[in-house]
């Protein structure tokens, strides 16, 4: 039998220091960086040819152009959207599901990712392009989350020296 006050004063096993949230929040944010270069790109390489030029061209085009202002927009909406990220991870700090914590970030993901569409900052896109976006995002989210979770994993419990 467990001892009650022991139990009530045990700290959540899915608690996050400012340190590791941080770290979260700059990971999602590289990670979206490598989604936007990825799909920057694809852009330029599809809308290749005349009257753009060459392949070469066209994405250099889109990456010069690109990555500056994807990168300031992705920073400063990084930096607004911490604070529900933040809200989540408390919210969530008694969970021990990872597949929860996943699926939180995800949808927290998603949800920045249609709002920054919305406000029409990056224009009137089609359909598809606002496809890209949230799913950039989603995944950013939580691959920024997972990250954070696998090294915090690691620093706590180190493989056991082999004998």
């Amino acid at each position: 039998m467990s001892d009650p006050v022991v139990a009530a004063t045990r700290q959540p096993r899915m608690r996050f220091t400012r340190r590791e949230f941080w770290r979260g929040a700059w990971s999602a944010w590289v990670i979206f960086l490598m989604f936007l270069t990825g799909a920057l790109v694809t852009t330029g390489i599809i809308q290749s040819g005349y009257p753009w030029g060459s392949a070469l061209s066209s994405v250099l085009l889109y990456l010069v152009y690109g990555i500056p202002f994807g990168g300031a927009v992705s920073l400063l909406v990084m930096l607004a959207g911490s604070p529900l990220a933040w809200g989540l991870g408390r919210l969530l700090a008694p969970t021990d599901h990872v597949a929860a914590h996943l699926l939180a970030f995800a949808g927290l993901g998603a949800t920045i990712g249609a709002a920054v569409s919305a406000t029409g900052i990056i224009g009137q896109p089609p359909a598809t392009y606002v496809a890209v976006v949230v799913a950039a995002c989603a995944l950013s989210v939580t691959g920024g989350w997972y990250w954070t979770f696998w090294r915090s994993r690691r620093e706590e419990w180190p493989p056991r020296p082999t004998a």
